[in-house]
């Protein structure tokens, strides 16, 4: 067995102070780590732009009108998107549940002010199998009940008078569905209700933004906090202005179902700045310097006794690229699990993958660069290493 955990090579920091700089956590005693995970909700999400911090401390000096902010930044942000409107709520799952409150109470408020009571409304929604998932609570909360399909005829067959939407999840969880998303919403359509989409980890590639809205998909959420890297508590629901506008009288700050689920002024305005900086990018270009910081890691391992490295093909565009590092564990008497938890309990506490637990699975340890600073590329390469060639 190993032993307890070696430190970190005296390696310097990354310019910006790293993991060293951040004296409220020091203060609350709170772990912090490199990602090289991604974006995680568990893991605090992503780190936001030095403009969108600027931004949010500008909005977070005067008093504005929420409903005057929402409707400002929604034209801007449908603008950008090529939706016919949109406005920002607190993270994808909530923008999910109020595209539920749209199309059971609508804007109908005796209605909604009932919810999750749904008596005398349409109270079920199509979803294939496939796509069941932890987060389709964001559905079931406001009471409807999921009616699970497989084939494409048997969603038409499903959808009928108390039929509210189909609703479509766009993700890595979901491979291997049966019916894809066009087809989904020529059925949806067909019958006369609407489609909503989850595409909160959807981003990139940036074309996303537009494409499912130009395909006709009423409602389609987007998380805030991932690759938009806007705040954490932050999403965008956007779409067809009829059922945008009826989503949006169900949110906060109006008094009804989703008023939990507030959103404030910083958020709005960190979100709208994160969206345009992100539109922006060279995309291209940062998806270079992605895969040169897994190279290096990659040619610092090099030549290790049974050690090998590979990129890891992947279906889900935004969790790409992805560095899988292996070894023969009964040879080096390492297992992936022990991996995991020195460099977790290391310093600096590093935080990176266990392959197998990722659909579809895969061997190794998994590194994703997109959250790691410069220089920490290099920390994580020698800390695995240091790893590797310890002699149990």
């Amino acid at each position: 067995m190993l032993a307890a955990p070696l430190a970190a090579p005296a390696l310097a920091a990354p310019a910006d102070g790293g993991f060293h700089s951040a004296p409220i956590y020091q203060k609350l005693g709170v772990r912090t780590f490199i990602n090289a995970v991604g974006t995680i909700t568990t893991l605090s999400g992503t780190l936001i732009d030095e403009r969108v911090r600027q931004a949010m401390d500008e909005a977070s000096h005067n008093f504005v009108a929420v409903h005057e902010l929402q409707e400002k930044a929604g034209k801007r942000i449908a603008e950008l998107a090529g939706a016919e409107d949109a406005f920002v709520t607190s993270g994808a799952s909530c923008a999910l549940c109020l595209s539920t409150c749209a199309v059971t109470a609508g804007d109908d408020k005796e209605k909604m002010s009932r919810l999750p009571d749904l008596s005398g409304m349409r109270g079920e929604m199509v979803i294939q199998k496939r796509h069941r998932n932890m987060y389709d609570h964001a559905f079931r909360m406001v009471g409807v009940k999921l009616v699970e399909v497989v084939t494409a005829a048997e969603m038409k067959q499903a959808i009928g008078p108390n039929t509210a939407a189909v609703a479509f999840v766009a993700s890595h969880h979901v491979l291997g569905h049966k019916v894809e998303l066009d087809e989904a919403v020529r059925i949806a359509h067909a019958a006369g209700v609407p489609v909503i989409l989850d595409a909160a980890a959807e981003i990139p590639p940036a074309s996303n933004l537009s494409k499912f809205v130009k395909m006709g998909v009423d409602m389609v959420a987007f998380s805030g906090g991932k690759n938009l890297r806007g705040p954490q508590c932050s999403g965008l629901l956007l779409g067809k202005r009829e059922w945008v506008r009826k989503a949006y009288a169900n949110a906060s700050p109006n008094n009804y179902f989703a008023r939990i689920a507030k959103v404030g002024k910083e958020e709005i305005a960190g979100i709208l700045t994160a969206l345009e900086i992100y539109l922006s990018k060279d995309h291209e270009a940062e998806r270079r310097n992605w895969h040169t910081m897994l190279d290096r890691i990659a040619a610092h391992l090099k030549g290790l006794p049974t050690v090998k490295t590979e990129y890891i093909t992947n279906n889900d565009f935004s969790h790409s690229p992805r560095l899988s590092v292996q070894w023969d564990e009964t040879k080096l008497g390492l297992s992936l699990e022990q991996m995991v938890g020195l460099l977790r309990s290391g310093t600096p506490s590093i935080e990176a993958s266990d392959m197998r637990n990722f659909n579809p699975p895969w061997k190794g340890l998994g590194i994703f660069p997109y959250n790691l600073k410069p220089g920490e590329e290099m920390l994580i390469a020698a800390r695995v290493k240091e790893i590797l060639t310890r002699k149990s």
